[in-house]
């Protein structure tokens, strides 16, 4: 999983200051969850990676959903 992620540098250095610096953070969190990403039998390593980078953004979805309620009520 570490070559596929490095393999992103050239597409990296493309993208805005801004982009680059959020796709940092976003490899960053895969690279402290590949042990979980690598648990799933897949020959593609980028279904378990994009798997977990949704389950990610699903969870902080979820977070600012229930703080816009709780701020609501």
């Amino acid at each position: 999983m570490d070559e596929e992620l490095e393999a992103l540098t050239p597409y990296r250095r493309l993208l805005p200051h801004d982009e680059g610096r959020v796709l940092d953070r976003m490899l960053a969190h895969l690279r402290s969850r590949r042990g979980l990403a690598g648990m799933l039998p897949a020959h593609d390593p980028w279904t378990a990676l994009l798997l977990t980078a949704l389950l990610d953004a699903w969870v902080r979805l979820e977070t600012l959903e229930q703080r816009v309620k709780d701020d609501a009520a």
